[in-house]
């Protein structure tokens, strides 16, 4: 069983990945630290990025600056699609190869992919896990996690596909508005009624 969790910047993806995982003793990946292993010195997405980033893009040693290479993807949209070209099939082609691998041995596989339905990749999954929190909310963790403004948090948040709109798209929603025992309720419930031993009528999925 392969199961993806997204949701939008701050709803606390990570964290419910983690505990689902847990749950079901299961290995727990993140399409973001994928992105950051091609990303380190040598490896093919540092190649590529090499040949079309800006040279303040990188640190004397070679290593990315990152905040300097976020600052300059948000702020020029075709150097953005242009890394996005290059990283996101990279990425999503060692996600397809290790569910195959979970496929083969049996072992549930729990994936944090903050960009699933943006880029389409909901079919290479068994089932999807939106985790849903209020703007506010989401807001505040942003700006409380990353030390920037509001402002900065809410751009962050805009450059996404709205939150309803993943909910609407989702095999099962975990609400995550409240304290984290109450998550850890709702997933609870998912993983005690086996919900994700089938994929169910749309009817009955979200929770």
């Amino acid at each position: 069983m392969n199961i993806a969790i997204t949701g939008g910047i701050g709803s606390g993806k990570s964290k419910v990945a983690q505990a689902l995982g847990e749950m079901l003793k299961g290995t727990v990946l993140s399409a973001d630290h994928i992105c950051r292993d091609l990303l380190a010195v040598d490896c093919k997405g540092w190649l590529r990025l090499q040949e079309i980033a800006p040279a303040e893009c990188f640190l004397a040693e070679g290593e990315i600056d990152r905040p300097v290479l976020r600052r300059t993807i948000f702020a020029d949209d075709s150097f953005r699609k242009e890394v996005d070209d290059i990283l996101h099939p990279m990425v999503r082609k060692e996600l397809q190869y290790l569910c195959a691998q979970t496929d083969t041995n049996g072992t549930p596989l729990v994936v944090e992919v903050p960009l699933l339905y943006e880029k389409g990749w909901q079919g290479d999954f068994d089932c999807t896990i939106v985790v849903d929190a209020s703007d506010d909310i989401c807001v505040n963790r942003v700006v409380q996690r990353d030390c920037v403004t509001r402002a900065d948090a809410l751009a962050a948040i805009a450059s996404q596909m709205p939150l309803k709109k993943k909910v609407a798209l989702a095999d099962y929603v975990v609400n995550n508005s409240a304290s984290f025992v109450e998550t850890i309720d709702q997933l609870q419930r998912l993983v005690e009624r086996e919900a994700f031993s089938k994929k169910e009528d749309s009817g009955t999925k979200k929770t």
